[in-house]
């Protein structure tokens, strides 16, 4: 169900077109990993989560084409689902770089980083259509098993594996 709602940001005591947008907010029936407990591979992850993105990229064209949207919310875990463990997560987990310290287009520079499937046809979708999308999706954050100590973590294995934590 996509739900539209007009939002208008008011300078001043007038209001006109250039002070207001369309929002959509879309409410999604996930399709779920039947056994969210068992760990899978990034190639299973990545099958499972195409088939939720499809249906995104469907809504997002929906949502630019047909009421004029500029902002699109997709739900949370609507991309992975949801009840994983720690260990059975990492498939689903991607690096996503700090905008604050690194500039980054997913999809005009596919290849800057490894493991960022999900991450870049989020991007290519927003660029397609035009619009902003907000997208809730499991991340690696790497951090040292000590401090001074820098691990290199990756996406496609667990954080506890390389002293890293899931977030």
């Amino acid at each position: 169900m996509l739900v539209v709602f007009l939002l208008v940001v008011c300078l001043g005591e007038t209001e006109s077109a250039v002070d207001s947008y369309v929002a959509a907010v879309y409410e999604h029936r996930v399709i779920l990993n039947p056994n969210p407990r068992v760990p899978v591979s990034r190639h299973e992850a990545l099958i499972h989560m195409q088939k939720n993105l499809d249906i995104y990229e469907q809504q997002a064209a929906k949502a630019a084409q047909q009421v004029g949207s500029k902002i699109l919310v997709f739900p949370e875990d609507g991309i992975h689902g949801f009840n994983f463990t720690r260990s059975s997560i990492s498939g689903y987990m991607e690096t996503i770089p700090d905008p604050q310290e690194e500039s980054w287009n997913p999809c005009t520079e596919p290849d800057k980083h490894n493991n960022t499937e999900v991450l870049q046809r989020l991007s290519c979708m927003a660029r397609r259509n035009n619009l902003y999308l907000v997208a809730n999706m499991p991340d690696l954050l790497c951090v040292p098993f000590s401090s001074g100590e820098q691990q290199n973590c990756s996406p496609c294995c667990s954080g506890e594996q390389h002293g890293g934590r899931a977030t």
